[in-house]
């Protein structure tokens, strides 16, 4: 990877963000704010509202699992060299401390190497007020998905 991000897929992280920052309803309510994108690395802040909180009173995980798995996908298109579609292969999830509802959170991500057609991204959730380690993930991601087959495989 050299250490400048295509224009093209600059141009399309500018949209993507715009589009999540202000289309988007789901992102839209958490207040998604980047703080750094670079050639595989991308780090968001997001509120924790309330309204995701479970039964116990913390903060779902699935939340967490959304906010991840939309940031490490931004992170691989942020190292790859042109533009191309991605999707989620696995994401791998540890939720390691409760999240407080109405809390701000970091989520940042690294696309750590692109072997072939698959992206390996890790990253982490913290909060901003304690520095605690809320969660840590890692993900694969197909590069150059072709979308839904015309075809059975049957």
């Amino acid at each position: 990877m050299n250490g400048e991000i295509n224009p093209a897929i600059g141009a399309m992280l500018k949209n993507a963000r715009d589009w999540l920052t202000h289309e988007h309803s789901l992102f839209r309510t958490l207040d998604l704010e980047p703080m750094l994108i670079g050639k595989g690395k991308a780090t968001f802040a997001v509120d924790l509202p309330k309204d995701f909180a479970g039964a116990g009173g913390a903060i779902h995980g699935g939340l967490l699992t959304i906010v991840m798995d939309s940031i490490f996908g931004l992170c691989v298109f942020t190292a790859l060299d042109k533009l191309k579609p991605i999707a989620t292969i696995n994401l791998r999830s540890d939720y390691l401390a409760d999240a407080t509802p109405g809390e701000r959170v970091i989520c940042s991500a690294d696309c750590t190497k692109i072997l072939d057609e698959v992206a390996f991204v890790t990253g982490k959730v913290t909060a901003i007020n304690s520095g605690l380690l809320l969660a840590s993930g890692s993900g694969a991601f197909m590069v150059g998905t072709r979308g839904i087959s015309k075809v059975s495989r049957l």
